[in-house]
């Protein structure tokens, strides 16, 4: 997997997404996009419960999460993601979508630990963008954790 961006492309091979959405038409486009952009391996959920098992049985790299859903909303799911005690749960790139796509909301999905946030409708480069910033997000963030553990008079970390 390289999600580092070339240009203005982002070479997703390799790359295993989750889509944890209610609605079977969103999952079904978000999913075929996905394929447009290269992602083949690609699980879909109904639900957070469902998203979460998909998760445990390990390999995805990238989560679609939708806030609206029966149960446990995107938003816990995202908490319940960036607790988890596995760095493969707790690390994976997440990207929130909603038909809500409020200054509030966007807010909220970063502060539970979204990577980027994607409102609905949403065109296919509003989706890669959303993709890119994720990973992008990810990294910067790995660059900082290095950086606090280097400590005091450690080496500096480009961020």
């Amino acid at each position: 997997m390289n999600t580092q961006p070339s240009g203005d492309y982002l070479d997703l091979t390799g790359v295993c997404a989750l889509l944890v959405e209610d609605n079977a038409n969103t999952r079904t486009l978000i999913a075929e996009v996905l394929r447009g952009l290269g992602i083949n391996k690609i699980f879909k959920a109904d639900s957070a419960a469902g998203g979460w098992a998909v998760l445990q049985a390990g390999g995805v790299d990238l989560v679609f999460a939708d806030i609206e859903m029966a149960g446990e909303n995107g938003l816990e799911f995202v908490s319940r993601i960036r607790a988890a005690k596995d760095p493969h749960i707790a690390e994976v790139v997440v990207v929130v979508v909603s038909a809500h796509a409020t200054e509030a909301r966007v807010i909220k999905a970063g502060a539970v630990g979204a990577n980027s946030f994607v409102g609905k409708p949403f065109s296919v480069s509003r989706l890669a963008r959303a993709i890119a910033e994720g990973f992008a997000n990810r990294r910067m963030l790995a660059r900082a954790a290095a950086a606090r553990a280097s400590g005091p008079g450690g080496e500096a970390v480009e961020l």
